[in-house]
């Protein structure tokens, strides 16, 4: 659904207020004191984060992001805080990042240090779409998890372990709906050891709904005019997860994946050992000179468009901060035919994206922004970029330091569970690695490894077209393939099926080259690289925790959350041909997995992706 951004105003005294919910967005007597004796005393805040590897605060009502900056200030500040700091916050009516700007700039104008973090929030601020961001803050210290949407619709999505729930909606009277049993049962739900609430209401319905959800409440006193608020605890126990005590993993394979996988866990304080075959990084799907960056659409915003979304959104921040070889030209996704034309402007229509994410050009603008003649109209995303793999791929193994350990040029043959960890064993049984977690990012080898994972090779060929011998785009043009500009005097169009003939599928290139332009017999020598690209039957990638096959039982086809599951044991592959676009947020998925933190996307973005999706009766014993 589209997202309505909140309208920026203000009482007569200059308090930020929402005419939709006749409601301001903090007390009278100050916000961020509000914050701080609410919310965090309420939570025994600074206190029971202390000592702690992680800290969790799941929150209704973002608003103006209050509780959130000093939280995350009062977290710097203290000397015995946890390693990590996880925000988790559901907004139906977020703010414009400009709006934005203008609140903190009035509300922090006497406080710099808060100004610094409100002016970091600002720069990570997501186009308002609907659904989760990942936002990655403070050196990867401190992450919000934005939950635009609904909260009826987005908590139920929302797979967590809190330790503290900041209950910050409007007041029940003015808005209901975020203070109702469902909402209530989903707390209970993602309710970690030890969880405590806070609100500033004491209303007899939300006391009442909060004590039959399991949780034990008692009145304090309030802020400022108002004489109590809530505080309380979730009454029973959940299980305290184990944190291993050798944060070591194996990543097999060296590609975009693997490497991927690598560069989140070690910012986390991972210790990993990459195990390649090939000789260097890069040197499979991964190692192309160019590659496309963009999302894709679909008329009833199907699983994969919205999983391409959310994996698009994060990559750009991601890039950002790796400052890798990339270029935001942007993309255009031309119209087939006739039908698709009529197809694409009916979508534009119905999706009301921003136009930042995508909108309806027609032939001529697109040409215009192409800078040579086109054959269609096109859907346009104007943030859609160029990457170069090989340099993506360097510069992630860079940020791992010497956290990361390579070694290439040798075959994991088998592996094996032994005690507490697992072996990766070269074809004469020798030990390559061990360690307590291993990771299966080898593409269609994996199967190999796992037969369950079901992921197959796609050979391709991508066609390398010097810049001197035919015109080339401005910026990336998609119809049946993609052709890209031309980077370092080099362009790449892609990709045909390959069988043996490279020049066979290079005329297919350029066919399908010339059905996107207007120009006439296109014509150049073969030159260009063939690739094994590791595909699934639906398309998805496969990321998580693999089944225990052994336990696999006739209730567990086709409800792969039932299944017990292989203590250690994970993969992340079968990207396909959106590699540049989903390694970034599947690598952050994983990690979140491996870590016990909040998911970055949905429950049923991640059951879509499972890689124990395919499993079915031929896993029976």
């Amino acid at each position: 659904m589209p997202i309505t951004p909140a309208r920026l105003e203000f009482t007569p005294e200059g308090i930020p207020f929402s005419a939709a919910f006749d409601d301001i967005y903090h007390s009278k007597d100050g916000g961020l004191d509000q914050a701080q004796h609410v919310f965090m005393a309420g939570n025994g805040l600074p206190e029971r984060w202390r000592n702690r590897r992680r800290f969790t605060v799941v929150e209704t009502g973002f608003g103006l992001g209050l509780n959130f900056l000093v939280t995350w200030q009062a977290w710097r500040n203290d000397p015995e805080r946890s390693e990590f700091l996880h925000f988790a916050s559901v907004e139906l009516f977020p703010f414009s990042a400009d709006d934005l700007r203008v609140l903190h700039a009035r509300l922090f104008a006497d406080s710099p240090e808060l100004a610094a973090l409100a002016g970091e929030l600002n720069a990570h601020w997501p186009l308002l779409m609907d659904g989760f961001h990942r936002l990655n803050l403070d050196s990867g210290k401190v992450t919000l998890t934005l939950m635009l949407g609904d909260a009826l619709e987005q908590l139920p999505q929302l797979q967590a372990s809190a330790d503290a729930f900041y209950l910050d909606g409007f007041a029940p009277a003015k808005n209901p709906q975020l203070w109702q049993a469902h909402l209530f049962k989903q707390f209970a739900r993602l309710s970690g050891p030890g969880a405590t609430l806070a609100t500033y209401t004491v209303a007899g319905d939300v006391r009442r709904g909060l004590i039959a959800a399991g949780f034990l409440v008692e009145k304090r006193e309030g802020f400022g005019r108002k004489r109590q608020m809530l505080s309380g605890h979730f009454r029973s126990p959940r299980p305290t997860p184990v944190e291993p005590t050798d944060r070591h993993v194996i990543v097999i394979g060296g590609g975009i994946a693997g490497i991927s996988a690598a560069e989140r866990l070690c910012s986390r304080g991972w210790r990993v050992t990459l195990i390649e075959s090939e000789t260097d990084l890069a040197r499979k799907a991964s190692g192309n000179h160019v590659g496309a960056f963009r999302p894709v659409v679909s008329a009833d915003d199907n699983l994969q468009a919205r999983l391409v979304r959310a994996s698009f959104l994060y990559g750009l921040r991601r890039l950002k901060a790796i400052g890798t070889a990339h270029n935001m030209t942007g993309a255009l996704q031309l119209a087939r035919d006739t039908e698709e034309t009529e197809r694409f402007r009916r979508i534009a229509a119905q999706q009301g994206w921003q136009h930042d994410y995508a909108r309806w050009i027609e032939q001529d603008e697109a040409s215009a922004l192409a800078g040579l003649p086109l054959n269609a109209g096109a859907l346009h995303f104007p943030l859609a970029a160029w990457i170069q793999p090989p340099l993506l791929v360097k510069a992630l193994a860079n940020a791992c330091g010497n956290a990361l350990t390579l070694v290439t040029g040798t075959r994991t043959e088998r592996i094996q569970r032994q005690g507490e960890n697992w072996l990766a064993l070269d074809a004469v049984g020798q030990i390559i690695a061990s360690a307590p977690v291993l990771i299966l990012a080898n593409a269609a080898d994996a199967t190999r490894l796992r037969p369950e994972l079901k992921i197959g090779a796609d050979e391709r060929y991508v066609s390398h077209l010097p810049a001197g011998e035919v015109t080339l785009p401005k910026l990336v043009v998609c119809r049946k393939g993609y052709l890209t500009p031309s980077v370092g005097g080099l362009a790449c169009m892609g990709s045909s099926p390959i069988d043996a003939d490279e020049s066979i599928a290079h005329a297919a290139n350029l066919g399908l080259m010339q059905e996107m332009l207007e120009q006439q017999n296109i014509s150049t020598p073969v030159a260009g690289r063939r690739c094994k690209r590791p595909r699934t039957i639906d398309r998805m990638p496969v990321v998580g925790q693999l089944a225990d096959v052994t336990a696999f039982q006739p209730k567990h086809i086709g409800s792969p959350h039932l299944l017990k599951r292989e203590a250690g044991l994970y993969a992340i592959n079968g990207f396909g041909a959106r590699g540049l676009v989903w390694s970034g947020l599947m690598a952050e998925l994983l990690a979140a997995q491996i870590e016990h933190e909040p998911w970055p996307i949905e429950r049923d973005l991640a059951r879509a992706i499972d890689p124990s999706r395919f499993m079915g009766p031929d896993q029976l014993s």
